[in-house]
């Protein structure tokens, strides 16, 4: 069971073991002050180093000074003089190890965190000496003189304790702050070199982060925590969140000043959790330090890289960001579970950014947990103004609101959103970004994900070109005022009541094939100004059981922020009705459907199914549909505007074609007529002639032949058939 986690005390931590405050580091010291510092504690290790390469030449003989096999070789003479050897140690009283230790005190900020983790003389001196060859390499040459070796160029236990120690009880001491649980190893301040033969000859090195704090006292390059983040600088009181979540926050980064922050933000990806982070930061006085958790594959990897970051953020006076949790946990939940115990030891400030929060093992976590969702229409319609501004492009306040209502989407994504749709406009030479600007960045932006599961379809079609009655172009002109208020009613109007649970649109279009239907599910998404995504069954359904709730959850996530219109085609072989339960299969189709109920339910856009056959869809879908689209057979006056409307723009008609007499004699729907008239045109193509009455005659033949039906006409009609000409 990991150790629990030190309690702090105001703008300190307590040290592990409770032997006084740890502070976390101060404000980025000045470099003359540092670098003086650093250049006086070298000195005198300098003055002292020159005492012991005098006695290692007392020891080794004037000749070795010039032995350029010094360390290589060792012969008679040398064993002699090691044997005969009665001289003291270096260190014949215990000043060196604090004259060393109270030059590298005078580093800017470092009293406080050599008293934090209860840092000795001896410790110091033992840093400065492992230190040392980081700043200059020359340390590293007479370090392998003085341990007659030159391939050891780091210092040993060994030669610290001949610079250290006076005696063998005080060598014993220096041995045993280079061994756990002594400061240096419990802090990660040292880390050893590769394994040695013994103890004595283990050779030691100043940890990456420590010698960086040391040596320029700021957090350069982050130490494989990823980029520093750099926020938008939006402060809490300017975060797009309720106000009761940014109470939340405010209080948390109250609570920072006693306790170590542990925070978790989870919501849907794109919610603002890292600009959330970075306001908290900001809060707080602190640099926003990442972690992208993915990269790591094993558990000794999580520990030691989220030990690593710990340091660092309490040196760096930093606010740890950790996020990729969700990848971690499927592919194996043990990782989990480590990440929480380690993350139970840090004494940092740390933010955990996640979709869901941990429960690894149903252990309690000591977690104060902030959901943080998609912004309002409201904050939205501020947010696209700000974002004007910001990228010095202004934005009409009208165009602001309609981008608001029409596109659901985070900060992040709206302040790039603007500098996208500046860029188009400057290279119309426009001043100003407009709605359609904005409009077509947003279509590019969102649907990627949901790119892999359905198919985008640009709309094309408008509602001048849809022939259609006028109760269904009512009723669609409703849905496309439904999409522009839905915000509206659920936030000003109904309040947290429980009107405001359900914000999506879903409507049912009916009617036989032929008749429209993709036509206007298209139509009306490109009224709404939005892409529409078709959904093929084929990914959906599996014959696997779990696998089809698996696709259906994979779907609905992708399309929760897609600002896409979602289009079920033959949507009764998905949402047939649930039947009896008679055997296991029965009861498998039931739990599918029942499923697909509960995510639509709570799907937050707008999804059109398309059926044929409306009695086939289940009846529980009745109430969950906003608006029941009914698309008739065509009579003759549709027929006619059909005709004249899927005409190729182009096509040349010869004088004997009559679109009348054709929508008046042949009961067809305009997904036959759509056809007729392109086989007409082929065909005129190929005779290298304009259409003709013949040509469309044949083509309308080739199309009842598809239905399974035979021209039964009057007999003027089946004479022109045969002989291929109008009567």
């Amino acid at each position: 069971m990991a150790a629990r986690r030190p309690r702090l005390a105001p703008d300190r931590a307590m040290s592990r073991d409770g032997a006084g405050p740890r502070p976390t580091a101060e404000a980025a010291p000045q470099p003359a002050a540092r670098h003086e510092a650093l250049t006086t504690a070298l000195q005198r290790l300098d003055a002292v180093l020159g005492v012991a390469i005098e006695r290692q030449a007392g020891r080794l003989g004037t000749a070795s000074l010039l032995d350029p096999w010094l360390g290589m070789h060792l012969d008679v003479g040398d064993v002699r003089r090691l044997l005969a050897q009665q001289e003291p140690p270096l260190a014949a009283d215990a000043g060196i190890a604090g004259l060393l230790a109270s030059a590298l005190r005078e580093i800017p900020g470092f009293a406080p965190l050599a008293q934090a983790f209860a840092l000795e003389d001896v410790d110091l001196a033992v840093l400065l000496v492992a230190l040392a060859p980081d700043v200059d390499l020359r340390y590293e040459r007479i370090y392998g003189y003085l341990q007659d070796d030159l391939t050891r160029r780091r210092p040993s236990t060994d030669l610290l304790a001949n610079l250290l120690a006076s005696d063998a009880a005080q060598r014993l001491a220096v041995c045993a702050r280079l061994a756990r649980p002594a400061p240096l190893l419990r802090e990660a301040i040292l880390v050893a070199g590769e394994e040695a033969r013994s103890p004595l000859a283990q050779e030691w090195r100043v940890d990456r982060i420590w010698r960086v704090w040391l040596l320029q006292g700021e957090l350069a390059d982050a130490f494989e925590l990823g980029a520093l983040a750099s926020g938008s600088g939006t402060t809490l009181a300017e975060l797009p969140v309720e106000s009761a979540t940014r109470l939340l926050l405010e209080q948390a980064c109250e609570l920072a000043g006693t306790l170590p922050l542990r925070l978790c933000l989870h919501g849907e990806h794109g919610a603002g959790k890292l600009e959330a982070a970075g306001a908290i930061a900001q809060r707080l006085g602190r640099e926003l330090l990442p972690l992208d958790l993915r990269e790591f594959a094993s558990v000794g990897e999580v520990q030691d890289a989220l030990q690593r970051a710990g340091r660092a953020s309490c040196l760096f006076a930093g606010l740890l960001y950790l996020h990729g949790l969700a990848p971690l946990e499927q592919r194996d939940p043990q990782l989990v579970r480590a990440v929480v115990d380690t993350l139970d030891t840090l004494p940092c400030h740390l933010v955990l950014s996640c979709v869901r929060p941990p429960s690894p093992g149903g252990r309690v976590l000591p977690w104060l947990r902030v959901e943080l969702t998609y912004p309002s229409a409201h904050a939205r319609h501020a947010l696209w103004q700000r974002a004007a501004l910001l990228v010095g492009a202004p934005l009409a306040d009208a165009d602001a609101a309609a981008l608001a209502a029409r596109f659901s989407l985070g900060s992040t994504q709206i302040v790039q959103a603007a500098a996208e749709a500046q860029v188009l406009a400057l290279t119309e030479h426009r001043p100003r970004i407009t709605y359609a600007d904005a409009a077509a960045i947003v279509r590019r932006q969102c649907g990627s994900e949901l790119a892999r599961l359905a198919t985008r379809v640009a709309p094309r079609a408008g509602f001048d070109s849809l022939v259609a009655p006028a109760e269904v172009h009512a009723q669609l002109r409703e849905i496309c005022a439904r999409v522009a208020t839905r915000d509206a009613v659920a936030t000003e109007w109904s309040e947290a009541s429980v009107h405001a649970r359900g914000n999506g649109i879903t409507a049912l279009f009916v009617g036989p094939s032929g008749t429209g239907k993709t036509l206007s599910a298209e139509a009306l998404a490109r009224e709404i100004g939005l892409d529409m995504f078709r959904i093929d069954l084929a990914s959906v359904v599996s014959k696997y059981i779990g696998e089809t709730e698996k696709n259906l959850d994979r779907l609905f996530s992708a399309a929760a922020h897609a600002n896409a219109v979602l289009f079920f085609d033959e949507a009764d072989a998905l949402f047939g009705k649930r039947s009896e339960v008679k055997d296991a299969h029965d009861r498998y189709a039931n739990i599918e459907v029942a499923y697909l109920l509960q995510k639509m339910e709570q799907f937050d856009g707008v999804a059109i199914l398309a059926s044929n056959l409306k009695q086939n869809i289940d009846e529980a879908f009745a109430r969950r549909l906003t608006f029941t689209v009914n698309f008739p057979f065509p009579e003759e006056p549709e027929r006619r505007r059909l005709w004249e409307t899927l005409w190729p723009p182009r096509a040349a008609r010869a004088s004997d074609v009559d679109l009348g007499w054709f929508a008046r004699e042949f009961r067809l729907s305009g997904g036959n007529i759509r056809n007729a008239v392109l086989t007409a045109a082929h065909l005129a193509v190929a005779d290298g002639r304009i259409v003709t009455h013949a040509h469309l005659l044949h083509a309308t033949r080739r199309e009842y032949q598809k239905l399974g039906k035979n021209l039964v006409a009057a007999a003027p009609v089946r004479a022109a058939i045969v002989n291929g000409a109008r009567p």
